[in-house]
């Protein structure tokens, strides 16, 4: 009993206190990696600039030149079998070209072209690569707006 006695004054005497744990509201915020991906189609005519555009999770935007496309080029949701995340059509009537923005191993971002013809099916792998665009490790990539 004489021990704890002295023990609590001691532990009393040198200001011992306990140390606050850490909190989930403890710290700065911690920002997560994310790049946003969208199109942008600057048309010329007969033609469009294509770019694609990153947004990183500060607002910092990149924009890549993917080319000059003939025809009227819109945003278009790809074919499931493309598995893109986000696909654009450049159409002179019933035949075109696609731009697809595909993910892969979650540290690059591929475009891929593709001829398109009207009532044909089209196959993945008649794809061409355009570009990539290489993104930190553990970075979410979605669709921009």
């Amino acid at each position: 009993m004489t021990r704890l006695a002295l023990t609590l004054t001691f532990l009393a005497a040198c200001g011992a206190t306990a140390q606050p744990q850490p909190t989930a509201s403890s710290g700065p915020a911690v920002i997560a990696k994310r790049v946003a991906v969208s199109w942008g189609i600057d048309p010329h005519g007969e033609m469009a600039d294509l770019f694609l555009a990153t947004t990183d999770e500060t607002g910092k935007q990149i924009s890549h030149s993917l080319g000059r496309y003939k025809g009227t080029c819109a945003v278009v949701t790809p074919a499931r079998s493309m598995n893109a995340l986000t696909a654009v059509a450049c159409r002179t009537g019933p035949t075109g070209t696609e731009l697809h923005a595909v993910v892969e191993n979650g540290t690059e971002i591929v475009i891929l072209k593709l001829g398109i013809d009207e009532g044909v099916t089209p196959d993945p792998m008649a794809r061409n690569e355009v570009m990539r665009i290489k993104v930190e490790l553990g970075t979410k990539i979605e669709l921009g707006t």
